[in-house]
């Protein structure tokens, strides 16, 4: 039998990836062994809301750098991590 897990994850090109995330499916692209920008294919709980998704599709590359660095600082303290900072660029949001 297929766990949760391995029906979520699966080869795919990263628009692909990025285009169900979007939609609320949360794919961990094994070919790449790439997470979603909000690690939600690997903790669920994790899964940005729907405009935060939105924006980050239809940001520039500038703009999604910052949001990842967000998402990353998002998943240490969901996750229980101890003082992990994370540090930028400046990105303004």
């Amino acid at each position: 039998m297929t766990s949760a897990i391995e029906k979520l994850e699966r080869d795919m090109t990263p628009d692909e990836q990025l285009s169900e995330w979007v939609n609320g499916i949360s794919i961990h692209n094994s070919g790449r062994d790439e997470c979603c920008p909000d690690f939600s294919c690997c903790e669920p709980s994790l899964l940005a809301p729907k405009a935060v998704r939105v924006a980050f599709k239809n940001a520039d590359e500038k703009t999604r750098f910052g949001m990842l660095g967000f998402f990353l600082g998002a998943s240490f303290q969901a996750l229980g991590a101890p003082k992990v900072y994370v540090a930028g660029q400046g990105v303004e949001l």
